[in-house]
């Protein structure tokens, strides 16, 4: 649950439509539609390109978006939809018209001016670290992680264990976010006392930023102060540091993403450089798991690399992060039929491998060029796609759907689960702050190479199939 700027988090994806503000946005999509005002694609409004719609997609979107919100009131697990906006032409920045007509995701398009006037005062608001100035120092891409820290630790802008709770109390930024604010510390407070914080007289907005953004230091607070579930590991992870208590251990909030799988660092030892990587997911419910870290976050040390059984959970991780978004679900596919046939899903048994020429044409037939192979046609059947995706994105989306299933439940590849939680080991604690009950509780799963669970994970759209690669999850 890496800090992230804000100008990422603009995206009118499915979620941001018919999600949180299902009472509302829908209708104000479409009331945008009618007024054929046009949409634009970054948040800094100086530099974005503006997408007018073409002719008649009120009439062709209105129907669709009302459908999918009147779905979604009677029941909150129907689907929400990946729309697409046909443009008639593009309004660049420099204001020249470009009357080249096209599509685009609303996934890829800001949802700034569909924000109501509250909405558009306080989206700005991040309680991450980041956002309250916790974090340290922005540090170079190409800066490595060892370096990273030995940064903070000579910056002072670590903060010991003891004083977690002390400068989430004395935050500045907390104070001027209002009821939100107050909530964070009336949480902090409660922790701090070795309780559970109750949350439940806040809406269910407030819950989940509390648990998910507000969670990368409640959750260090719990565990650091007590009142974290460790499923009986804290004196055994405590007898691994050599420490008596959490107190003393420098915690380093980063304010760079150079690191895909952990959130902060939790330095127990500065003259050995002992670090633990401190990951935080959750939300509300007690299997919250929070965003999957990308499957290219995941380094395999050189004993894993330098010599590479064909077939292993290191070759498939391998495979994989030399493909690009798209073609990793085909990629993953063939190595099933290659290694593992038996487990290839039935629909794909005559069909594989895909060749070299099958993913030119696939690649080709997203970007809106030529047409695919009749044989694919019945994989591209098994979705009801109800936007407007090109069969290439349909079979892209389809397939990753159906390798990530047949990994998590037939576990085809032996070694998948164990190589993923070695590379992790026991310097590798994940944090999970969750509502459950009507509480915020942490729950500390350490170390992960012997309890955790491993799942293949991916969110791709159809309608947008360069969005999303695979992903992981450890899960309690």
């Amino acid at each position: 649950m890496r800090a992230r700027e804000f100008i990422v988090e603009g995206a009118l994806t499915p979620g941001e439509i018919f999600g949180k503000h299902l009472n509302w946005r829908p209708d104000a999509l479409i009331a945008k539609l009618q007024a054929k005002t046009s949409f634009v694609d970054k948040l800094d409004l100086t530099v974005a390109n503006q997408y007018v719609p073409a002719d008649g997609e009120y009439e062709r979107l209105a129907p669709l978006i009302t459908a999918a919100k009147d779905a979604l009131t009677a029941n909150d697990t129907a689907p929400k939809p990946s729309l697409m906006l046909n443009y008639k032409s593009i309004i660049r920045p420099d204001g020249k018209v470009d009357k080249t007509a096209g599509s685009i995701a609303f996934s890829k398009l800001e949802k700034y001016d569909l924000q109501t006037a509250k909405g558009q005062a306080t989206s700005t608001v991040n309680v991450q670290p980041i956002g309250i100035g916790i974090a340290a120092p922005k540090v170079d891409k190409n800066v490595s992680i060892a370096d990273e820290i030995k940064n903070a630790l000579d910056n002072n802008s670590s903060i010991a264990g003891k004083d977690i709770h002390r400068t989430i109390m004395n935050n500045s930024v907390l104070d001027q976010a209002g009821e939100l604010g107050k909530a964070i510390k009336q949480a902090s407070k409660e922790i701090h006392q070795k309780q559970n914080p109750t949350v439940n007289q806040y809406d269910k907005k407030t819950q989940t930023v509390i648990a998910i953004d507000a969670g990368e230091y409640l959750g260090i607070q719990q565990m650091i102060d007590g009142s974290a579930d460790w499923k009986g590991k804290y004196e055994a992870f405590l007898k691994f540091l050599g420490a008596g208590d959490l107190n003393s251990m420098k915690v380093i909030f980063p304010g760079s993403q150079n690191s895909q799988l952990q959130d902060s660092y939790g330095v127990q030892n500065a003259a050995t450089g002992h670090t633990i990587m401190i990951s935080s997911k959750g939300g509300i419910g007690s299997t919250a798991a929070g965003a999957a870290p990308a499957l290219s976050g995941l380094v395999l040390p050189d004993n894993m690399t330098k010599k590479v059984k064909p077939g292993s959970g290191a070759d498939f991780i391998l495979l994989l992060q030399r493909m690009t978004t798209i073609n990793q679900p085909f990629a993953g596919m063939n190595f099933l039929n290659t290694h593992y046939p038996d487990a290839v899903p039935e629909l794909y048994k005559n069909l594989l491998p895909f060749t070299n020429e099958d993913i030119l044409s696939i690649n080709a037939n997203i970007k809106g060029r030529g047409d695919l192979d009749p044989r694919f046609d019945a994989i591209i059947a098994s979705r009801d796609i109800k936007s407007r995706a090109r069969k290439g994105g349909i079979l892209m989306y389809a397939t990753a759907k159906d390798l990530v299933e047949t990994i998590n439940s037939n576990q085809p590849i032996p070694d998948f689960r164990q190589t993923v939680l070695n590379v992790l080991d026991m310097n590798f604690v994940q944090i999970f702050s969750r509502v459950v009950g009507g509480k915020l509780k942490a729950d500390v799963l350490w170390p992960g190479k012997i309890d955790g669970n491993v799942l293949l994970w991916t969110k791709a759209e159809a309608a947008a199939p360069s969005s999303a690669g695979f992903s992981f999850k450890v899960i309690d």
